[in-house]
C-alpha cells in the first residue's frame, strides 16, 4: 500500500522547523512593535507565499519578492490583530485572495492545468500539497467546514490529473472521497486496507490514486522552481526588517480587539 502525504520530506518541515508556539510567541512579540520578532516569524511563511505568487504568474524572483513583502507589510500594519498563529494564517489567505488575479501563467506540462486553478484551490494545493497544513490550519484560513475539505481536495486532484468524476455512480463518488483521505493520510490502517481493497473492484478509481501519485511526483519538481537561495533570504530578511521599522501600526479599537480574543473575525480591511 502506498500513501505520499505531501510533496515535503520528513526534512522539509513546515514553518523551518518553528513550531506553532514560537511563531506565536513571536507574533505576540510583533504585535508590541517588535519588527525583528514578526520578521522572523514571517519569514516562515516565505515558501508559502512564493509557491503561492509563482502560480498565479510571478516566475520573476525579483517580482515575486516585491509582491511577497507588500503582503507581509499589510499584516506588519495590523499586526496588533494577530493573537494567534491561525490568526496570522487567516489574514495571509484574505490578503491573498484580494492578490489572486493571476497573470495569465503558463505552465509547461504535466503542469498546464495549475494555471486555471481559482485562489482556494490554489491555496488549498499550497497549503496541503506544499506545505503540509494540517485539515484544522485549512479550515480555520479558509472558513471551509472541516467536512467540506475532503470534497475541495478530492476536486483538485481531479482539475489537475484530468479526471472525469461527472458520469461516476453515487458509490464511486464516495469511494472517491474516500481515495483522497486514503491519500492524504486521514485513514486509519484498517480503513486504509478496506479502501484498497475496495479499488481491487474499480479500475477506474484506482488508475486515479495511480495518477495522483504519479502526479504528485511531478509536483515536487515543481514546487523547486519557486524556492529562493539562502542567500536571497537571508538579504529578504533584512529588507523586511528595515520596512517594518518604518511602517506605522494600527491598533484595534476596544470591540475589535475583544472580539478577536475568542476568534478571528474583526479581519482589518484598510
Amino acid at each position: 500500500m502506498i500513501s505520499i502525504k505531501s510533496v515535503t520530506s520528513n526534512k522539509d518541515l513546515p514553518h523551518h522547523g518553528l513550531s506553532r508556539r514560537s511563531i506565536r510567541s513571536l507574533l505576540k512579540k510583533g504585535g508590541s512593535q517588535n519588527a525583528c520578532a514578526f520578521t522572523q516569524a514571517a519569514i516562515c511563511y516565505l515558501d508559502f507565499l512564493s509557491e503561492y505568487f509563482y502560480l498565479t504568474g510571478y516566475s520573476d524572483e525579483e517580482e515575486r519578492l516585491n509582491i511577497i513583502q507588500s503582503t507581509l507589510r499589510d499584516c506588519w500594519k495590523y499586526a496588533p490583530y494577530i493573537r494567534r498563529v491561525s490568526d496570522f494564517e487567516r489574514f495571509l489567505g484574505v490578503l491573498l485572495e484580494k492578490r489572486s488575479f493571476p497573470l495569465s501563467p503558463e505552465f509547461e506540462f504535466p503542469h498546464e492545468k495549475l494555471g486555471q486553478l481559482n485562489h482556494t484551490q490554489r491555496f488549498l494545493l499550497v497549503a496541503r500539497t506544499f506545505q503540509n497544513w494540517s485539515y484544522r490550519g485549512m479550515h480555520l484560513a479558509t472558513r471551509i467546514k472541516k467536512h467540506e475539505i475532503t470534497s475541495a481536495l478530492t476536486e483538485l486532484k481531479c482539475i489537475l490529473t484530468g479526471f472525469e468524476q461527472q458520469s461516476l455512480k453515487t458509490s464511486q463518488k464516495i469511494l472517491l472521497l474516500s481515495v483522497n483521505d486514503l491519500l492524504e493520510g486521514k485513514l486509519k490502517p484498517r480503513e486504509s486496507m478496506t479502501i484498497e481493497k475496495e479499488l481491487i473492484e474499480q479500475p477506474l478509481i484506482r488508475q486515479f490514486k495511480a495518477d495522483w501519485l504519479s502526479y504528485r511526483c511531478e509536483l515536487a519538481e515543481f514546487k523547486q522552481q519557486a524556492c529562493f537561495e539562502q542567500s536571497v533570504i537571508d538579504s529578504f530578511k533584512e529588507r523586511l526588517i528595515e520596512k517594518f521599522q518604518i511602517v506605522p501600526i494600527n491598533q484595534p479599537n476596544f470591540r475589535d480587539n475583544l472580539i478577536n480574543q475568542f476568534s478571528f473575525t474583526r479581519i482589518p480591511t484598510g
